[in-house]
């Protein structure tokens, strides 16, 4: 039976679909696996621990599933030095126009 991921996503709105496409690629080795990896499972995810969740469920991963992972981690990885470039620009661009505007009041004496 396929996830209807878009009713789900829907229903959880923009926090609960953040969370949903960080957890996605575990979904299914989770069905797959254990109670105890399961109970390892969330202990890890409400500590945050992104590295042990991995250690945990990798080996019992399938090849397509860790590839899925993988494509997630390096195009969050892409989007987080995008995100740092662009808020480095913004900020090379307000303070551009800070250095101009100051320059102008500087130069007219204020009137500007």
């Amino acid at each position: 039976m396929a996830i209807a991921w878009d009713d789900i996503l829907d229903v959880a709105g923009e926090q609960g679909s953040e969370v949903l496409d960080i957890l996605k690629p575990y979904l299914p080795v989770l069905a797959r696996v254990g109670e105890d990896v399961y109970e390892s499972f969330l202990k890890h995810l409400f500590d945050l621990d992104w590295v042990r969740i991995d250690e945990l469920l990798y080996a019992s991963m399938t090849a397509k599933e860790r590839e899925v992972l993988d494509t997630q981690v390096y195009q969050a990885a892409f989007n987080a030095a995008l995100s740092k470039y662009r808020n480095k620009e913004l900020l090379k661009e307000i303070l551009v126009k800070i250095v101009i505007r100051l320059a102008i009041k500087a130069s007219t004496g204020g009137l500007l």
